[in-house]
């Protein structure tokens, strides 16, 4: 007996067999089909597909014979993959290769083989399609064409085996990479804004404390640094999750009108410094409460406005809001933002919303920029299903505008008043951190309510159980007990309470875990006074 010779190539050839991850897999009515069919064209008994491992012949699908595995050094197959030409053997017993074989002699009487290699993408023969008689005789050219089609056919299977495989570990790879970029998102977000918010809460914190006129100008100027900062990381990290299809719109009760009144308050400090006017003109038939995502128009709003202070040198900005039509329920606007600054040369304005782009290298030189704050806009518009527009002469000034269609929660304008109604109740507040809760107490006492404050979850756990509170403000990332756990054993022992998440990661999991759980509100660390404010009205 011959045993077949080792190919000088059979490394590569093993390695591009494992690459169709084919080897001791479970039958498939494919591979059945086609060793069917080989069997009837050729008409004889046997019929295999078969891949040649390291030391055996494994076989996917037969006709004819149930075998799993031959050993390589008795295999007929072994011999076909020596050879990139069909092997056709018509009497064995007449061959000085196969007289003498096990598989010849004995089960199962190969007398007549005929095997076609099996050729990988690579160019190796990774095994073969055969079919085999217990007597001698021959195959027509048609049939031999046939096997050999059906050859093809098989490696036709085995290739879209080997895409899809590369397909699902593509998506598996694509999958971990969105994951790992989420994390580090939720993690540069936590990491970046928890300093931030410490820097506005002690800001905030010495402007109440009614610093001396000398210290007033500073403090300003502080803030207002620290604020155009938070814009620029929540720029960059909304930019982010917007590439990445992570930033999701929220839907809750605000003042339109409030909203610019604070984007213009934390304008004011530049606008002095340049000596320049910023004008709000606000339709009087615009209703005191709608509904949509406030933080992000806030954010488009504060863009905007910031944008036009730094390229207006002289005159004014103004904030437009007009209402384009209105009914019951629902409300159309449009909000404009002017400025009389050096205005957009024509061909640049094609470049305007390229992220990280500004008109001009002197334009970067002069007035800095990341190029960003525009391109951010016009996403978070879209998402809200409006549109960016803008007109501008160069020299004149430019204007830069937006529609919003958004439901009304109040026909007409209604004056609420920013304290608590009920001053005698008590909040909860708990966060590891004494200047975060020390913060939350002052605003809270400003709005005239009253609020317990722990650092420690175990004890504010310990107080709620004889404690009546009023609505509890948690921060998620705890030590002994994180925002989630506290927030159960809370609802357990304070059923119906309202619950306010205050963390400074807003990915997308965080907030569907927030909501999961039970929390009624958000507040995203840095927070201005003005967004704890607009939670406790809707406490109130």
């Amino acid at each position: 007996m011959l045993i077949a010779p080792i190919p000088d190539n059979d490394a590569q050839r093993l390695e591009s067999l494992r690459q169709y991850f084919l080897l001791d897999t479970a039958p498939e009515a494919e591979y059945d089909r086609v060793s069917h069919i080989a069997s009837q064209i050729c008409q004889t008994p046997i019929a295999m597909v078969s891949l040649i491992d390291k030391d055996r012949q494994w076989v996917k699908s037969y006709f004819g014979l149930a075998v799993e595995n031959i050993p390589r050094e008795i295999s007929l197959c072994a011999h076909t993959i020596v050879n990139v030409h069909p092997l056709i053997v018509e009497d064995t017993k007449m061959d000085h290769r196969f007289w003498d074989n096990p598989a010849v002699t004995g089960p199962p009487n190969i007398i007549f083989y005929a095997g076609v290699p099996l050729l990988s993408s690579e160019g190796f023969a990774i095994g073969s399609i055969c079919v085999i008689d217990h007597y001698p005789r021959q195959l027509a050219p048609a049939q031999k064409m046939t096997l050999q089609a059906l050859a093809a056919q098989v490696m036709l299977l085995m290739e879209l085996r080997r895409t899809n495989n590369r397909l699902v570990k593509a998506r598996a790879e694509a999958e971990e990479l969105a994951r790992q970029k989420s994390q580090l998102l939720a993690t540069l977000s936590h990491e970046i804004r928890t300093p931030l918010h410490a820097l506005e809460g002690y800001t905030q914190l010495l402007i109440d404390e009614k610093p001396r006129d000398d210290q007033q100008k500073s403090l300003r100027r502080l803030q207002t640094t620290g604020r155009t900062l938070v814009n620029l990381v929540n720029n960059i990290l909304d930019y982010s999750k917007l590439q990445a299809g992570k930033l999701v719109l929220e839907s809750i009760p605000f003042s339109l009108s409030e909203l610019i009144q604070q984007a213009v308050e934390m304008q004011n400090w530049r606008v002095q410094q340049k000596n320049i006017q910023l004008v709000t003109q606000i339709d009087a038939r615009l209703p005191g409460q709608l509904k949509g995502d406030a933080t992000r128009i806030f954010q488009v709003l504060v863009n905007l406005i910031s944008n036009a202070i730094k390229f207006t040198e002289a005159g004014e900005v103004r904030v437009h809001v007009s209402v384009t039509s209105d009914d019951a329920s629902e409300i159309d606007l449009k909000i404009e933002v002017s400025d009389t600054g050096i205005g957009i040369p024509p061909k640049s304005l094609a470049l305007l919303f390229n992220e990280y782009t500004q008109v001009s290298a002197s334009t970067t030189r002069l007035y800095g920029g990341t190029g960003l704050g525009l391109a951010i806009c016009r996403q978070l518009l879209e998402l809200m299903g409006s549109k960016l527009e803008v007109r501008s002469r160069e020299g004149e000034g430019s204007q830069f505008g937006f529609r919003l269609h958004l439901p009304v929660l109040e026909t007409a304008p209604k004056e609420r008043s920013s304290r608590l109604s009920q001053p005698n109740d008590l909040l909860l507040a708990v966060d590891d951190n004494p200047l975060n809760t020390k913060l939350l107490a002052h605003l809270i006492a400003k709005q005239g309510g009253q609020v317990a404050t722990f650092n420690s979850p175990l004890k504010a756990l310990e107080s709620a159980r004889t404690v009546p509170y009023r609505a509890i403000l948690l921060d998620l990332h705890m030590p002994e007990l994180d925002g989630y756990e506290l927030a159960q054993n809370l609802q357990e022992l304070q059923p119906g309470v309202p619950l306010v998440a205050v963390s400074a990661d807003d990915s997308v999991e965080t907030i569907e875990r927030v909501k999961s759980t039970g929390f009624q509100f958000f507040l995203r660390k840095p927070f201005l006074p003005h967004d704890l404010v607009r939670i406790l009205k809707e406490l109130s």
